[in-house]
Formats: structure tokens, C-alpha cells, sequence
């Protein structure tokens, strides 16, 4: 029987089966990862709503890590427990740069979603602008998108109305 992770991952069992067995660990998951195919499956808005809830805990969690008691004596690096945080506030930012990402490979036609996908991506593109002016083309760009995808939507019941009159 494995008493390490790194015994268990060479018998090919699973690192967390092994570090359940600590009496110390917590029930439940010990580690986190981005299941990017839980992601692809979600709309539009609840990929701009996740992203909005992850961007707000990420600045929460690194406002902790700020405050002094977080930090060495000497005040210029993170104690351990300052350390924990930001490994926090990476995992939360690589979760939202995910979202972003596959908002960005995302192709949604009904104009709702065009709308939605285009706040997740502005509102990302917000917090890392430093220049206006490319952050108001790509809004602009975003605009331009949604107008496209209203109008397709408008002239379909005409184009189905016209087949029905052809039949």
C-alpha cells in the first residue's frame, strides 16, 4: 500500500486516493482543476456570470493578501500563509482567463448570446486595458456583431413567410 504520492502515482493509483488516507486531510476534493469541457457546455451569460464572481473573489482574496499579516517580518515577500493565497488568486485568474478563452472561440448566432459573449470578453479586456482607443474598437467590433445577429433574427420570419407563400 502506497504512503506517498509519489508511491501511488508509480502504482498508478490516483494522488488524492492517497492523501484521503492522511487523517489530517479534509473529506471531500483536495485540489482543484479547470474542466474546460464543463465550460464549452455553458451559455453565454453564465460564462460572463462565473467570470464576473471569479474576477470579484480573485481582488478579495488578493486584498488578504496585502494586508500585513500575509507577509515576512521584513514586509517584501508572502509568509506561507501569504504564499497560499496567491496560489489562490493564480488558480481564480487562470479560471477566468479559461472562460475568456472559450468565449473567445465561441461562435454564438442568437444575438442574446452575441451580447453576452461580448460583455465577458469587454469586461476582461477592461481590467487589462491601458489604451482606450483599441478597448473601443474591439467595443465597438462587439456592437457591430450583435446588430448583425438582430438582424439576422429579424429577417428570418420574413424568409420563412416567404417560402410558406412559394409552397
Amino acid at each position: 500500500m502506497p504512503n506517498t504520492p509519489v508511491q501511488a502515482a508509480t502504482e498508478g493509483l490516483p494522488i488524492a486516493e492517497t492523501m484521503s488516507r492522511d487523517p489530517l486531510t479534509p473529506r471531500g476534493r483536495i485540489s482543484c482543476d479547470i474542466d474546460m469541457a464543463e465550460l464549452r457546455k455553458m451559455g453565454m451569460k453564465e460564462l460572463r456570470d462565473l467570470r464576473n464572481v471569479l474576477y470579484t473573489v480573485a481582488e478579495v482574496v488578493s486584498g488578504f493578501s496585502c494586508q500585513p499579516r500575509f507577509s515576512t517580518e521584513e514586509g517584501n515577500t508572502y509568509n506561507a500563509a501569504g504564499n497560499v493565497l496567491a496560489v489562490i488568486c493564480d488558480f481564480l485568474s487562470s479560471y477566468e482567463q479559461a472562460i475568456v478563452n472559450v468565449s473567445i472561440a465561441a461562435k454564438p448566432t442568437a444575438s442574446s448570446e452575441v451580447g453576452w459573449r461580448g460583455w465577458t470578453i469587454l469586461s476582461f479586456e477592461a481590467d487589462c486595458a491601458e489604451d482606450l482607443a483599441p478597448f473601443a474598437v474591439k467595443a465597438a467590433e462587439f456592437v457591430r456583431d450583435e446588430a448583425e445577429a438582430r438582424s439576422r433574427e429579424a429577417r428570418r420570419p420574413a424568409v420563412a413567410s416567404a417560402r410558406e407563400v412559394a409552397q
